[in-house]
């Protein structure tokens, strides 16, 4: 990719980070599959991956880490910047605008941007940039992404305790007794799915920030829920047109095994692939964060109540 040529492209385009699409969650949640689903709105470019560590665009200086959290009253004016130029394409790197063809990039009017490691950061984004599209938070079962994650990126963590780098990281200090308790490397991943989402989640006024959507109303209906969001987020005219233009059931570049035949299938392949003993101390870990929207037996969520 002739990554001068690009420059010269995007630096022409005057593309408002206020204007464009994001999409949050965790990591191995769906967001891959939402976005390819979503790119096919005409125009759009593909901001992947930005906060990455090792090929996104935050500076080292920063130590942001890999699940950054920067308070509303943050007074770094450095970071409120760097979010705007990212959302905007003024900063990208190979990594993040290589899911475009250069066609795409010439012809993009707005900048689609998908995170899995900027949960933590959605208040103090929304803050900071009053957005047209309503941003959208994707929520899949703890368990079902961190079963996903391990499989994905692999386990043998050396010590539970540990407490990971990054600025703003007394969240990891005030649950590190129950980090080093864990007893496998799912319960380690639960444990820090938690500590990661549970202060969002929390958050009064949440839905005020972003359109919620779930990843298993995603997976048994995933035509309803990208007619929502085009309808009610995007508020775009064409529907029609982009919809046709959607593979619903191919599986996205990161799945790991391809699509089931069975949506419903798929939803339950996870969960039913631990034992009872296990998803009790899974419960155990919900309980002490109080996470009522999900429990350890169902891949289904129990409740949609997020604080308003």
């Amino acid at each position: 990719m002739n990554m001068n040529r690009i420059g010269s492209i995007l630096a022409n385009k005057n593309l408002l980070p206020e204007d464009g699409l994001v999409i949050f969650g965790e990591a191995r949640s769906g967001t891959t599959w939402l976005m390819e689903l979503l790119s096919h709105i005409p125009n759009a470019i593909i901001n992947w991956e930005p906060l990455h560590m090792e090929k996104g665009v935050v500076p080292r200086e920063f130590n942001w880490g890999d699940r950054p959290y920067i308070p509303l009253d943050d007074k770094h004016e450095a970071h409120g910047d760097l979010i705007k130029d990212i959302l905007s394409l003024r900063k990208y790197s190979e990594w993040t605008i290589g899911k475009n063809s250069l066609e795409g990039i010439v012809n993009g009017k707005i900048v689609l941007t998908k995170f899995v490691r900027a949960n933590l950061l959605i208040p103090w984004i929304c803050h900071n940039i009053k957005f047209r599209h309503k941003p959208i938070l994707l929520l899949r079962h703890p368990i079902d992404t961190c079963l996903s994650q391990l499989k994905a990126f692999g386990n043998g963590y050396k010590d539970y305790g540990n407490i990971p780098s990054g600025i703003n990281n007394t969240r990891f200090l005030q649950h590190r007794d129950i980090l080093k308790n864990a007893n496998n490397d799912l319960e380690y991943k639960i444990i820090l799915w938690c500590i990661n989402n549970m202060p969002l989640l929390d958050n009064f006024g949440l839905q005020d920030l972003v359109e919620v959507i779930y990843y298993e109303d995603l997976l048994l209906d995933p035509r309803k829920q990208i007619r929502f969001i085009l309808e009610r987020v995007i508020h775009y005219e064409n529907i029609a047109e982009v919809m046709s233009f959607i593979p619903f059931r191919a599986a996205s570049e990161t799945s790991l095994n391809g699509l089931d035949s069975s949506p419903l299938m798929q939803l339950y392949k996870n969960i039913d692939a631990i034992d009872y003993r296990q998803k009790e101390r899974i419960q155990i870990i919900f309980d002490h964060f109080e996470l009522e929207m999900y429990n350890a037996f169902s891949p289904y969520r129990v409740s949609s109540k997020i604080k308003l």
